[in-house]
């Protein structure tokens, strides 16, 4: 006997099979949908009111636009912040789970972050958190016609700007959608171990790109870059030695001031030898007038079948060669450096990629599917030449762009 459906007469969430205009929610939702939905509900209803002209509903939807700004900064702010928890940037003692936006807001500006970016996002919330703080410190004066006093609520005011809402909430939004995903990038670049307790790994980077080549680190030229370097990052002496220290030391922020790594087991030569084999798969294509007729759907059965037998022949002659030629640990590093540069996985976790492509390869009979997959990928030479990049392998890089 089924189970009757305790939703079956519910107003809002009865199940109704319609794949256009179902939401996912819940189990099925992300807590930033939360964040993203109430900034853009603001957004939605101040437009639609400016827009339409929608006068007589000025005095009305006001209320909830300038409630789901407010709420939206609140969770924005409490997001940030328990990522910042989660990996011990910020201390979680004395943490109430509250609605004071203020208190949330000082504490991650207090926290002085070691990151530009989160500093500047943080900095640039203060008047929006300032002005929501003034107007309704506990999120219950934009909610509610009487605040826990009794009192009527926003009393020291009269009239507010749709039209100046409508152009803050988009400064808004920006502020919360960088809030957000600086957050995460953060705390994802902390677990590769390339930052100093001042400089995150996007502000080395940035560094990085700001000095001289290292070969010019004994010029005045450095000494003068180091100082701008310092000032913009709020930098002593010695964190600044940190910094460049870590960027020395790292493959690919080192390749930025010209300073090349190895690959850790395949050569430059072996890689490329294996691009040119790709290309006799994969030649380059000219360029062809719109007009022009597509050759292959002009083709018999048999002529295809001959194509494909033909390409299937290249497919496994060039399979077997690189086989013989390349060590198993050279085909690992080769199929690592693909996938790390096709999913923009940190250069950090080059070695430990190597070493489980190394342990994964020693429990199979053969290479040859492993090579035939990587063969088959079209944008190898694309992927090869950007994994080349950020392991420190630019004069590799710059060799395959003539390919």
């Amino acid at each position: 006997m089924t189970e009757p459906d305790p939703y079956a007469d519910d107003p809002f969430f009865r199940r109704v099979f319609d794949g256009r205009w179902n939401a996912c929610i819940g189990r099925q939702g992300e807590e930033e949908h939360y964040l993203d939905g109430y900034i853009e509900a603001a957004i939605e209803l101040v437009d639609a009111i400016i827009e339409k002209k929608l006068f007589a509903k000025r005095d009305t939807l006001v209320l909830p636009i300038l409630y789901n700004a407010r709420h939206a900064m609140e969770l924005a702010l409490k997001f940030a912040t328990d990522r910042l928890v989660e990996c011990s940037v910020l201390n979680n003692s004395g943490i109430r789970r509250d609605h004071d936006i203020g208190t949330y807001w000082n504490r991650l500006h207090e926290a002085d972050i070691g990151d530009e970016k989160l500093r500047t996002v943080i900095a640039g919330l203060k008047p929006f958190v300032e002005s929501v703080s003034r107007i309704d410190a506990d999120g219950q004066e934009l909610r509610y016609h009487r605040n826990r006093n009794n009192e009527p609520s926003l009393s020291k005011y009269s009239v507010v700007n749709l039209t100046l809402i409508q152009e803050s909430l988009r400064d808004l939004e920006g502020l919360l959608r960088d809030l957000k995903h600086r957050s995460v990038d953060f705390v994802n670049e902390l677990a590769t171990g390339a930052c100093t307790r001042r400089c995150s790994r996007s502000d080395l980077l940035e560094i990085a790109r700001m000095i001289p080549p290292y070969k010019d680190w004994s010029t005045q030229a450095f000494k003068d870059q180091k100082e701008e370097v310092k000032a913009r990052f709020q930098l002593s002496s010695g964190k600044l030695s940190d910094a460049i220290n870590l960027i020395r030391n790292n493959r690919e922020m080192s390749a930025i001031v010209g300073i090349e790594s190895n690959l850790l087991h395949i050569t430059d030569d072996e890689l490329i030898w294996v691009v040119e084999q790709w290309r006799r798969i994969h030649p380059c294509r000219p360029e062809r007038d719109n007009g022009d007729e597509d050759l292959g759907m002009m083709w018999s059965f048999d002529k295809f079948m001959e194509y494909e037998n033909k390409i299937s022949k290249i497919y496994n002659d060039i399979t077997n060669e690189i086989n013989e030629r390349l060590s198993s640990d050279a085909i690992a590093d080769l199929e690592v450096i693909f996938y790390m540069a096709r999913d923009n996985v940190f250069s950090e976790y080059y070695l430990q990629n190597v070493k489980m492509k190394q342990a994964d390869y020693a429990n199979i009979g053969g290479l040859h599917e492993k090579i035939r997959h990587l063969l088959e990928k079209t944008n190898l030479l694309m992927c090869l030449q950007k994994g080349a990049r950020m392991l420190g392998r630019s004069v590799l890089a710059q060799r395959l762009m003539t390919i």
